[in-house]
């Protein structure tokens, strides 16, 4: 059934390289579609949505938006603003004021929770909305989508750094502990492994928070890559503890959805390994360069991050809602892949651990069921750096008037 009015889209949670391209696919989508007659961006998500900060995207030069495909971070601006009964409330009002009857939130399990009740209370609301997740997290942990957008750049990324620090370590005789991004799921930290020229190529051993092992045992696997190749390249999950030890490296702080924050692991490890071994132990920790370095951009990546807002966007109109899109595989060499759809219910809070049988018995590198899903992800440079670096579009961001009093949280 045709439902005619305007449409709110939100970035939320840690930016990704290809984020904006999802939002690209979105836009370009509406611009060919009279069922919504205002695209607006919530300008720092669900922040934005609440108190009316909404910038209107028709307005944004058509070569601008094209640009914007190859810009990483929110083009938006995003939050980690895990919405209250109240705030939820408050969604409704900013959607009736302004005939809101489209809403496209950009996120993972954590932002499509936020769109399932979003979807739950217009039902109850008797507002008429369609209500459809797109999805994003470089930690590739979303249920269901057989990967999320922005891990296939992320991983590239956290791929080559291992093999080109080798080189370092290799001619320094060191150990050096690479940190990657992975709280709970060690899928990032999994894909360094995917990208190795030949099988004794770095990193030489991988640790993911699925499978703990013991102090002990990572010592003498060190040990024995070292006394073989004369240095050794670890990767380790940022949520790496040993087994029957407490995680040192555990901030008491936490993020607004609740989550601890860590960091340091491979500077502790590190420092476990050098005076285990006796070698100098050298650390690198990835942080935020893997979601925002661009030079690394998948084009699989892109083309799909793409894909799902612009199928988003086409689907909702076409009378879909309470949904999130996902990405099935086809076919693995070579790789085929389509959009899809599962119920926002079934991955709303719900998170995807990498299967133990693609770890390896000892729990100290993936298996080859783990390569062959990962390593098309990465293929495809997207792509060159910006040699002046200060050339890379931004949106207007066309301030709309608002309607309602300020919202205080």
């Amino acid at each position: 059934m045709s439902l005619t009015g305007n449409a709110i889209i939100g970035q939320s949670g840690g930016p990704t390289i290809v984020i904006n391209a999802s939002l690209v696919g979105a836009i370009q989508a509406a611009w060919d579609l009279d069922e919504i007659q205002h695209f607006y961006g919530a300008i720092h998500g669900m922040d934005g949505l609440l108190n009316e900060q909404l910038c209107d995207l028709f307005r944004e030069d058509p070569d601008v938006v094209e640009a914007m495909k190859l810009v990483p971070s929110a083009g938006l601006g995003t939050s980690r603003i895990k919405p209250k009964e109240q705030d939820l409330e408050r969604a409704m009002e900013v959607f009736r004021a302004h005939d809101v009857r489209y809403f496209f939130y950009t996120g993972g399990d954590d932002s499509q929770l936020a769109c399932h009740m979003i979807s739950e209370l217009a039902k109850s609301s008797d507002w008429e909305m369609r209500v459809v997740g797109i999805p994003k997290t470089i930690d590739n942990n979303l249920v269901v989508t057989d990967c999320c957008p922005g891990f296939g750049s992320a991983a590239r990324y956290a791929a080559l750094c291992c093999q080109y620090v080798g080189r370092d370590a290799e001619a320094f005789g060191t150990l050096e502990v690479v940190e990657v991004m992975g709280r709970h799921e060690g899928w990032l930290t999994g894909a360094t492994s995917a990208a190795r020229p030949e099988p004794d190529a770095p990193p030489h051993l991988v640790y993911l928070p699925e499978v703990q092992v013991t102090r002990q045992q990572l010592i003498s696997d060190v040990q024995e890559v070292y006394d073989r190749y004369g240095f050794a390249v670890i990767a380790v999950s940022e949520g790496f503890a040993f087994a029957g030890e407490d995680q040192s490296t555990t901030s008491d702080k936490v993020d607004e959805f609740g989550h601890s924050r860590l960091g340091g692991v491979a500077q502790w490890l590190g420092d476990v390994l050098e005076e285990a071994t006796g070698v100098r132990a050298r650390n690198d920790k990835l942080g935020n360069l893997q979601r925002c370095f661009a030079a690394t951009t998948s084009q699989v990546d892109l083309d799909q991050a793409y894909a799902v807002g612009r199928t988003a966007v086409e689907w909702a109109v076409d009378g879909q809602t309470d949904i999130m899109i996902t990405i099935e595989r086809e076919n693995d060499d070579p790789y085929q892949w389509e959009c899809g759809a599962t119920s926002l219910m079934t991955v709303a809070g719900e998170s995807k651990a990498v299967p133990r049988e693609w770890i390896n018995e000892a729990g100290n590198d993936v298996t080859e069921e783990f390569v062959t899903y990962c390593k098309p992800l990465l293929v495809g440079r997207a792509c060159e750096l910006d040699p002046g670096f200060s050339s890379l579009p931004k949106f207007s961001l066309h301030v709309i008037e608002t309607k309602l009093d300020a919202y205080e949280r």
